[in-house]
């Protein structure tokens, strides 16, 4: 039983140290905290950046998108003026045949 019980030391001894390294091993250092915290600032800071160029982005979008629709506007109204005048100017050719006509007819 006693070998047993001086193998079981020895082993747990081996196997605290190789936990206790890895432990130590594993963390990270304040250097690497410092660099990590560093490039998540200026992923925050691009990120911001970003953002702001897409509201400025879409404010542009929305004022061309108003200007393009009160052009199309504009463009209706003056194809309604149009349509009258063409109109008007049908009914004035209109009789002005007739009078050609009964002109022609004295």
């Amino acid at each position: 039983m006693k070998t047993v019980a001086r193998i079981k030391h020895p082993l747990f001894v081996l196997g605290l140290i190789v936990c206790v390294g890895w432990l130590f091993t594993g963390c990270a250092t304040t250097q690497q905290m410092t660099t990590l915290q560093e490039q998540v600032q200026e992923a925050m800071t691009k990120a911001d950046q970003a953002l702001q160029e897409a509201e400025a982005a879409k404010a542009m979008a929305a004022e061309a998108a108003n200007k393009a629709d009160a052009a199309a506007m504009r463009a209706e109204a003056a194809a309604d003026r149009a349509d009258q005048a063409a109109a008007k100017a049908e009914a004035m050719a209109d009789k002005s045949e007739k009078v050609f006509m009964k002109g022609m007819k004295k």
